[in-house]
Formats: C-alpha cells, structure tokens, sequence
C-alpha cells in the first residue's frame, strides 16, 4: 500500500471516529448531555464552564411537571415522625408553629430571638425545639442557610472533607461564577481537584424540600419546548440550565506560548477534543431543531389539540430534512416534546415506534381515560391526581398533576376528598 492510501485510509478511519461520537452526544437526552459535559468539564482543563444564571444556584434543573406540596401535607408529614406524648404542650405547640415557619424550599430562616420573643418562651426552649426538628426526614430539613444544608447532605453521606467544607463555606459565588483559578489559589489545590470538588456539589441537592414527596414520583424535563402563537411555531431546546461551555483562554494562551513539546502535544490534544465538542452540541441543537420543524410540518392538527396523530415515518422525516434515518433515530432517542396539551416522548410519533398501548391521544381521548378510572376507582380510598397522573403514564400518557387537576374540573369530577365515601 502507498503512502498516500495509507493517509486516505486512516483519514476516513478517523472520520469514522468523529462521526460516531458526533452520534452518541447527538443520542444523549439533555440530561444525560449535562452529566457528559460535566464529566468532560473534569477531565479537559482547556473546557471552561459558565452555569446558567448567577448567584448560588448552580444545583437548579429547569423542572417540569413538577407536582407541589402544600404546607399541610409537608407539616404532617413530619409530625407524623414525632410521638406527641414525649413532648409538653407547649413544646408540640412551638414545634407545630416552627414547622409552619418554613419557607417553601424547607429552609428555617427565623432567627431564634425574634421567634422567642413571638412566642414570649425563652430562646433556650426554642433551640430544644429546632433540633429535634432538624433531625427529621428528609435530610437537612431546618437548615438555616444553602452551606449548612449542603454539609449535612455530605455529612449524612459520610463524604465530608476539609476542601469540600471550605469550599462550601467560602467560595459558592466563586462555583457560580466559574471562578476555578480563585478557588484554587485560595486553597493551594490543582484546578483538577477544584472540580472534582464542584462536581460533588453540584450533585447534592439545593433544597430541602427539592422534588420532595411522600409518594414516589418521575419527574420527566422536556428536551424540547414548542409553543404555537398567531399560526406560527416557535420551537426552543430546553437545555438553557446545562450552562455555557467554552474554551478556558488562560490554558490557550498557555499551548501557543509554551516551548514545552510534551506540554504542548498535551494541551493540543486537549484543545482539539474541546472543539470537536463545541461543534458537536451546536451541531446536536441544530439537528433536534430541523427534526422538530419536520414533525410540525407532518402533525400540526395533533400538537395543537385539533386532532389525533398521522401515520409518519422517520424515512418520511429524514427525508424531509436530507439527512440518515439513523441520525432521526439517534435524535428522538430517549427525547420529551412539551407541546401546548402536555408532554410526550418523541418515539411515540413515529409510527411502528412503540406498542398500541403508547399510542399518543388528544385532551379528548386522555378526558375519557380518565373519566373511566375515576368510575373504577375504590370510593373509600379514590385516586389522587398525581395517582391518576402516574396512572394514564403506565399507558404511555405523560401529562402533570396539574394537566390531571385541570381536565377533571372541566369533566366535571369533584377532587379526591369530596369523592371519599365515608
């Protein structure tokens, strides 16, 4: 073989590689391309990250169809943890009104003098209180600040360190603001180890109340958000909370002034990897959009109510927007589509792409599946709107509590306490 196949060989070899790389990041729902990023983010030094947003919530998903808990199930929740006969009156009294002192992320912000004098005990009576509270479920419950939470999560997993301690306690603007150099000259630690450090926060939780239930409950995000205004489309990927990558221009400027082979081949390599990425997710966004624009085109009368769904293809779809049916596969692989009536996962367009039972419905088809669970419901214990919600998702209809609350006032069914036979 001459020199020059050999170069067109390993060139298309090459080629290969990229592309199947490009495939994988372009199959990774936003979730998964967030944990892939972070963990390139560790790794890269070249890779720079900016979150989305500013201030200390660097831990915050953008959350859909998230069900809210009211106050009164939150306070018995945790009463319910507590034996009332091994407290005074007043004692239970204090704790009660405690609880209700909560704010809605499940922080105690009251500070213990003013309580005291709201409730003219002294303040010694007060503490008693909080820390029998702050021992409850779930975890760091009555935590009076985001650093106090954040340790006792890592407390509770026995990962607490001296680094991560003071990184929480002195630097979560610096997290916020991708101020990694900061923190590693504040701590005299690599940059390497200040982000696996961040990587360990950023995987506790920001709140205590956070996705909190009594129930078990799935969360679903939507990768995709199109809304319909004045007979046009408007299509955005939700992938805003991911952040902002980029490359890091002090390490740039370290691979063009270095006269260090080994250091430079290394950086090189570095830089290289960064650029293959940041060309793949623009690529990945611009592909997920040319796909959505092509199920618009194909399903107008669906997503916006009009109708039920059109026999389609992804041959059909790939076509549409001139590119390989495996690269539509790859792109609604494991991929959610908010449309103006709910959510839905986007294999269940496609026809022949899941069983009948996934087979999407309009909010008039989805009203009578539930008026026929309510009708076989027990009337001692009826279902719950997030019951009957997790219940229509078992046949492949993803739609809120609040989506459930909504088409069961418009059928006329009362909620789930006026329907209790006692």
């Amino acid at each position: 073989m001459s020199y020059r196949s050999a170069l067109e060989l390993h060139q298309k070899q090459k080629m290969s590689q990229s592309q199947i790389q490009s495939l994988h990041i372009l199959s990774l729902d936003n979730g998964e391309l967030s944990d892939f990023l972070q963990n390139e983010y560790i790794e890269n030094p070249i890779l720079d990250y900016a979150p989305a947003g500013s201030g200390c919530a660097v831990w915050e998903r953008r959350d859909f169809d998230i069900p809210e808990e009211t106050p009164d199930r939150i306070k018995t929740y945790l009463l319910d943890q507590l034996n009332q006969n091994n407290y005074t009156k007043g004692e239970w009294q204090t704790m009660k009104f405690m609880i209700d002192c909560l704010d809605s992320g499940g922080f105690f912000r009251v500070p213990f003098k003013e309580l005291s004098g709201l409730l003219t005990i002294p303040v010694r009576e007060i503490k008693k209180c909080y820390e029998i509270l702050s021992g409850l479920e779930p975890v760091g419950i009555f935590s009076r600040s985001l650093p106090e939470y954040l340790l006792r999560q890592l407390d509770h997993l026995g990962q607490k360190t001296p680094v991560l301690e003071k990184i929480i306690q002195n630097h979560l603007d610096d997290i916020a603001l991708g101020h990694i150099s900061t923190i590693s000259k504040s701590l005299n630690i690599s940059t390497a180890k200040v982000r696996e450090n961040i990587a360990w926060i950023r995987n506790l939780n920001s709140k205590p109340l956070k996705g909190f239930s009594t129930e078990k409950i799935e969360y679903i995000t939507p990768d995709i958000i199109v809304t319909h205004q004045e007979d046009q489309w408007d299509i955005r990927l939700n992938d805003d909370w991911i952040g902002n990558y980029s490359l890091n221009d002090y390490y740039v400027r370290m691979l063009r002034g270095t006269n260090d082979s080994e250091l430079k081949q290394y950086f090189r390599k570095k830089y290289e990897r960064c650029r293959f990425l940041i060309a793949s997710i623009e690529q990945r966004r611009n592909t997920l959009i040319k796909i959505t624009e092509a199920i618009l085109m194909r399903q107008p009368e669906f997503l916006k109510n009009h109708g039920s769904i059109k026999p389609m293809t992804m041959s059909e779809v790939a076509e549409d927007i001139h590119m390989h049916v495996s690269t539509v596969s790859r792109g609604i692989k494991g991929k959610y589509l908010q449309f103006p009536c709910g959510i839905i996962s986007m294999k269940c367009l496609f026809s022949g792409s899941s069983p009948a039972s996934d087979t999407p419905m309009n909010a008039v088809s989805i009203k009578e599946l539930l008026r026929e669970l309510v009708s076989l419901e027990n009337p001692k214990k009826p279902y719950s709107d997030q019951k009957l919600s997790l219940l229509l998702k078992e046949k492949g209809i993803s739609i809120s509590r609040r989506t459930v609350a909504k088409y069961r006032e418009q059928l006329g069914i009362r909620g789930t306490y006026d329907r209790k036979e006692l």
